[in-house]
């Protein structure tokens, strides 16, 4: 994989779009995430104050922004990135593992909210879809996931409360 470590987020496009696929985190293979071929000055911070700094955490925004690459769970339920020019055929192939959403599905209601809605942030979404009593985050992010794995919705951007 990639011998000299990444300092910027532009570098860190440039590297995306050369291998197509790119894990944010280390998935257990030697040297293929975002987090592993970035220098140390990228890595997370604890900070004497009890906050912390991680500018490839910060970056990933940006990537969405300015590459036009795709960023969801798309690994093993774990985050990744994927050029603009290798989304076409990776969501073919995960479209023929996930079929489309069955009728009157939650999965379905997702996408349609989404179809009417426009893009919305998953805060929004997870109210307009009903999901807003106790232990309702985690239970719809698990739907979101599973949309994810099969292509059927991505980030757009990255916004933090």
């Amino acid at each position: 994989m990639k011998q000299e470590l990444l300092h910027s987020c532009p570098e860190l496009i440039d590297y995306i779009n050369e291998t197509g696929f790119l894990p944010l985190l280390s998935m257990g293979i030697a040297g293929w995430s975002a987090e592993e071929v970035t220098d140390e000055d990228c890595q997370y911070t604890r900070l004497p104050d009890g906050g912390w700094e991680w500018p490839l955490w910060e970056w990933k925004g940006a990537i969405l922004q300015e590459s036009g690459c795709a960023y969801g769970k798309f690994f093993k339920d774990k985050a990744a990135f994927i050029s603009r020019e290798w989304w076409p055929d990776f969501c073919n192939y995960r479209r023929s593992l996930f079929p489309y959403p069955e009728a009157g599905s939650i999965e379905e209601t997702i996408l349609d909210v989404l179809r009417c809605e426009g893009s919305l942030i998953t805060r929004e979404l997870r109210a307009a879809c009903g999901f807003t009593g106790p232990k309702m985050r985690s239970r719809f992010d698990a739907y979101l996931t599973r949309l994810e794995l099969g292509g059927y919705i991505m980030s757009e951007d990255i916004i933090y409360p």
